[in-house]
């Protein structure tokens, strides 16, 4: 009976996962970040938050390969959105940063995101979006943590 309770969950939540992964990557392609892919997008705002960072710093938060994250970063120092500045010390290590049209796009974006996502939270009560928050964030830590 416990087992067939889990398979249940483990379905609800597949089933509400892919459901929201599918409308909100349509969304935010759509009305947030028409420019850029998703995984652009996501790369971006990391490197807003954690300039300047490395190309590794960025693998590892994304749980991809090195190779993935280069092409990324080439495409998006192509467009102008980055720069790449080698370590004094140890030339192997490059530091991105955003450019000032890099900077110019992610706050555009955001306002952008900050009023899709802002719309869309509006349906719930004050309450129920904290609690949401809360428990994303815990589910977020312990699959962190399972790793």
């Amino acid at each position: 009976m416990k087992n067939q309770h889990i398979h249940e969950l483990v379905d609800r939540y597949e089933n509400a996962k892919n459901a929201v992964y599918r409308k909100m990557s349509y969304i935010m392609q759509r009305k947030v970040h028409q420019d850029l892919t998703s995984d652009q997008f996501a790369t971006l705002r990391f490197i807003q938050y954690h300039q300047p960072c490395t190309s590794s710093r960025i693998a590892e938060e994304f749980s991809i390969g090195k190779s993935s994250v280069t092409a990324q970063i080439n495409r998006l120092f192509k467009m102008g959105y980055i720069t790449r500045k080698r370590d004094e010390k140890d030339r192997r290590v490059v530091y991105l940063s955003l450019t000032k049209k890099g900077e110019e796009l992610i706050h555009m974006i955001n306002e952008n995101l900050y009023d899709v996502l802002g719309d869309i939270l509006s349906n719930f009560k004050d309450e129920e979006i904290q609690t949401f928050i809360k428990l994303y964030e815990k589910f977020a830590k312990i699959v962190d943590d399972h790793e």
